[in-house]
């Protein structure tokens, strides 16, 4: 696992993420895992992702910022077919 300090609202917290689906960020935002650049790009991902949702008072950060990182990773077609079946549903 890897750690990220982030701000939620006004509030710092800590995220975790699997090492593989750090990584894998890592290298969709074009850093080599495990390189100097990595963590810093992974963080600020993680931070805008946050800074967009704008919901100072959002529980289990973790969770939802692995379900935003793998809908980030896969194919555009697969999450649009995803995200328009939940909105369905």
């Amino acid at each position: 696992m890897k750690r990220y300090h982030l701000t939620l609202g006004q509030k710092r917290t800590t995220v975790s993420l699997d090492t593989l689906l750090s990584d894998l960020l890592a290298i969709r935002l074009g850093a080599f895992p495990h390189s100097p650049k990595a963590h810093g790009v992974v963080r600020t991902w993680l931070q805008q992702q946050l800074d967009q949702a704008n919901d100072p008072g959002r529980i289990r950060v973790s969770r939802w910022l692995r379900g935003q990182a793998v809908l980030f990773l896969v194919d555009k077609h697969l999450s649009t077919t995803y995200l328009d079946w939940l909105l369905e549903h």
